[in-house]
């Protein structure tokens, strides 16, 4: 398979692609554009963005086809082998999830608009571009000339984010056999020696929970707006992260922001782009891929995103505890815990997405998933006697799922739980997984358990602080929450 791709319309936001499939041996084919994209677990209708779709054979005489879903082209291939797929793609979503073009750079998330070939999605790729000379590609995809990329298959590909600009700036560490690629684009002032030195310290703290980096090269392809933005997304080697301060962040808030984002992803490097339901193994990109597990590959994430930082000494204490305070503060704002339960938000996110959609009617999965791995985690320090942890809990999953290449179920995470506490997690299942209703209390019971208590002032603002007074056992359990000895 090969793609060409042009810069078409830089002031319109159009990129230009062209498709080629060789080797046809049957009277018809079909093409298909995904309909979501991983990371973001709802339907997105990428093909509303697509105009001018022609198929021509290779000596430029037109051929039939009809669009057969929103999505979905069938072409009439009697007596032809080879065809070619034109058409234009807009590109005016400057986030980290979508595709972005204008006079500076060209961002493009593959899975919005490439497109396979039903029956030979495992089959491999050329990409080629047709740019400037002085313009660098950043990507996690394998180079096989300044502007031409291969990926090995659809898969890959749709999972390999790019930027393409004459203005990024690069940098680099290595970590063991890993190296840990840093790309910006945009104007910025973070110091990206500090930026370095911390990557390694939360890095080294989240291969101690797996054992191990599983990639050669990993990429931090950060995008810097001069307007307020927030917006990460995951993928199989590399993350893409689009910051822009807002006018009330100090530039230490803004830079601490940067790093939750960015242990966040990376944590992801594992969780879910390795560590995958089984119901996500492989994706169909043509239609919803249900699971009830959000809590687990974006809850669980999410908490061990700031951990990370704390644990790794990043993160000072209070600046993990104001953290934990919004997230609180997000949870007692939002009355839907009293009515759907994280598991079955976790559902709908294929429903209604991201936003808040009806109030009162469901949770965030980011948000009530991390609450339920906090509790999670100090319930197991606490049954097992601080011999085992929520750590332990990941890296056999990690082990016994992709290690032995195949997806997880919710039977196998509640075993997990259920084997490194010791004890039985029925009732933190039932009420805090698919609850309904008010389960503030574990939350609270946890934190006491460390010795900590959460306040919620006449403003509404949330704080979290240690006891003034806290006996041995709180001081054990708080120490190794916290790795500080």
């Amino acid at each position: 398979m090969h793609y060409l791709i042009t810069p078409a319309d830089e002031v319109e936001h159009f990129i230009g692609l062209r498709f080629t499939i060789p080797n046809i041996h049957q009277d018809f084919i079909e093409v298909q554009l995904p309909a979501w994209r991983p990371g973001r677990y709802e339907l997105q209708n990428f093909a509303k963005n697509v105009r001018w779709f022609e198929v021509k054979q290779s000596n430029g005489e037109p051929v039939q086809f009809e669009k057969i879903t929103k999505d979905r082209w069938r072409i009439n291939t009697i007596n032809i082998n080879e065809v070619i797929i034109t058409y234009q793609y807009y590109a005016n979503q400057p986030d980290a999830g979508a595709c972005y073009i204008d006079e500076h750079y060209l961002y493009i998330n593959p899975v919005h608009c490439f497109m396979y070939v039903e029956g030979r999605i495992d089959e491999p790729y050329i990409i080629d571009f047709n740019l400037p000379e002085d313009v660098v590609i950043a990507t996690q995809l394998e180079h096989k000339g300044k502007h031409q990329l291969f990926a090995p298959n659809f898969d890959y590909l749709a999972d390999s984010p790019l930027i393409a600009s004459a203005n990024l700036q690069h940098d680099e560490v290595n970590i063991e056999e890993t190296t840990l690629h840093f790309w910006f684009q945009g104007e910025h002032t973070i110091d990206l020696e500090q930026l370095k030195r911390d990557t390694v310290l939360y890095t080294r703290k989240q291969i101690e929970v797996f054992g191990e980096l599983p990639c050669v090269n990993y990429h931090f392809l950060y995008i810097i707006h001069p307007y307020p933005a927030r917006h990460g997304v995951e993928h199989l080697n590399s993350t893409v992260i689009v910051l822009g301060k807002s006018e009330e962040q100090t530039a230490l808030d803004f830079y601490n922001d940067l790093l939750a984002i960015s242990s966040h992803e990376l944590f992801h490097l594992w969780n879910i782009k390795r560590i995958r339901p089984q119901t996500m193994l492989p994706y169909d990109f043509t239609k919803e891929n249900y699971s009830t597990l959000g809590y687990i590959y974006e809850g669980v994430t999410t908490y061990y995103g700031d951990l990370m930082l704390l644990q790794s000494g990043v993160w000072s204490l209070e600046t993990y505890f104001k953290s934990l305070a919004d997230d609180f503060k997000r949870h007692i704002q939002n009355t839907g815990r009293f009515h759907y339960s994280v598991a079955e938000s976790s559902w709908d996110t294929w429903l209604d997405g991201y936003v808040i959609g009806v109030k009162g009617r469901k949770v965030s999965i980011y948000i009530e998933g991390m609450i339920a791995a906090l509790i999670a985690d100090i319930l197991i320090l606490h049954a097992s006697d601080l011999k085992y942890s929520l750590h332990d809990v990941m890296k056999a999953l990690y082990e016994r799922t992709y290690k032995k290449e195949r997806g997880y179920t919710e039977e196998d995470w509640f075993e997990l739980l259920n084997q490194f506490s010791g004890m039985d997690m029925s009732e933190y299942t039932q009420k805090v997984i698919y609850g309904h209703g008010n389960w503030d209390r574990y939350l609270l019971e946890v934190m006491h358990l460390i010795g900590c208590e959460i306040t919620v002032g006449d403003d509404g603002q949330v704080t979290v602080k240690p006891l003034v007074q806290r006996s041995v056992a709180q001081e054990n359990l708080f120490a190794k929450w916290t790795s500080l000895r």
